[in-house]
């Protein structure tokens, strides 16, 4: 199943950044960019289904609604920055509507030891730092990677669907309205989710409202029922049967855990 990562499709100078060991990323994609440094080891990196290896000193760069997934090997320790395009604006136009060859590369020595300092051992780089950083890496990537047009239809209409859904999808959307709104044939809609994410529109939808759901759950005091219901949910029962199948665990124990 591939998952919607809504806390990292988040505009207005929105970054994070965290160091993993051994923590495995499924399938997912979001709105902002993503950058991924392997500091000691090695990973296993699949990105719009063509998988590498990023061994220490690699970079891997994952564009707006890249499919992606991390695996890492034994004994390895990487790097993870998620940014919005607000600090990187001219590049977000460059890559606009296209693709990298590659998404691994490796920078200079200069700008590493730059890089390193600034934003890797740097857990609270000013917006300033941030940008000139994120530029030089760029600037690298750029210059590591040809960069074509994308040719699929069905590449360019995932960020519409995206959006539309994460606007949408605490309030009752269907298959027909999504493609009369994008001008698509309803079939072709269905088959295009069963094909790119191996799952129907009801359980692709249903994957946002679970986020907010959950969100709902760890920040505020709403009942069970006000939860399932302010997040898009048409019953309880499809609520409590949904969650538990993606979470191992019922709303209430969930909850429970929580308060704990």
């Amino acid at each position: 199943m591939i998952f919607h990562q809504s806390s990292n499709s988040l505009s207005n100078y929105n970054f994070n950044a965290h160091f993993y060991t051994d923590q495995i990323w499924n399938p997912h994609f979001h709105r902002n960019l993503e950058l991924i440094y392997v500091v000691k080891g090695s990973i296993k990196c699949t990105v719009n289904n063509k998988e590498r290896t990023l061994n220490a000193g690699e970079f891997g760069l994952c564009l707006p609604y890249d499919i992606h997934r991390i695996e890492p090997n034994e004994f390895s320790l990487y790097w993870v920055l998620v940014f919005s395009e607000d600090f990187v604006r001219y590049f977000s136009k460059e890559i606009l509507n296209k693709s990298g060859s590659d998404f691994v590369f490796r920078l200079d020595e200069s700008t590493l030891t730059y890089i390193k300092d600034k934003l890797i051992n740097n857990p609270s780089p000013s917006t300033y730092t941030l940008k000139s950083g994120l530029y030089a890496i760029c600037e690298q990537y750029v210059e590591s990677v040809k960069l074509t047009e994308k040719t699929s239809k069905e590449a360019e209409i995932m960020p519409l669907i995206a959006d539309y859904i994460l606007e949408n999808h605490t309030h009752y959307i269907s298959l027909k309205d999504l493609a009369k709104l994008l001008g698509y044939d309803y079939n072709y809609m269905s088959r295009y989710f069963k094909r790119i994410f191996n799952m129907t529109f009801t359980d692709f939808v249903n994957i946002y409202r679970l986020e907010t759901a959950i969100k709902l759950l760890e920040e505020t005091d709403k009942t069970i029922t006000a939860v399932a219901l302010e997040s898009g949910f048409q019953s309880v029962r499809n609520f409590n049967s949904f969650f538990k199948a993606n979470t191992g665990k019922s709303p209430s124990e969930y909850k429970k855990r929580i308060k704990k």
